[in-house]
């Protein structure tokens, strides 16, 4: 078993500072996007994951309000259904693959 002395538990380092954790550690978007921080690394997955849902929600929403009425309450037209079929196409992709 190992001990710490005094003062080796306290002695000054670059990352014993009282404000500097992983969300201030280094700044800028730079900082975040090439990070090999797991703490970050999580912090971006959840917030892609939580856009992509909220896109992929956004979608849904928009098939749900074509099919209110019997002849489409968006694409009114025979021409303009191709546009519901890649709506539908688009939500299934991301909640398939991007919202996990």
């Amino acid at each position: 078993m190992t001990t710490i002395t005094p003062d080796l538990a306290h002695s000054p380092g670059p990352l014993n500072q009282p404000g500097d954790n992983y969300l201030t550690h280094t700044r800028g978007i730079k900082s975040w996007l090439l990070t090999l921080d797991h703490k970050r690394i999580g912090v971006m997955y959840l917030c892609s994951v939580l856009t992509m849902f909220f896109v992929a929600g956004i979608l849904a929403m928009l098939m749900r309000t074509q099919l209110l009425l019997p002849t489409g309450a968006l694409f009114t037209t025979q021409a303009e259904y191709h546009h519901y079929d890649q709506l539908f196409t688009l939500h299934g992709a991301i909640m398939v693959f991007l919202v996990q």
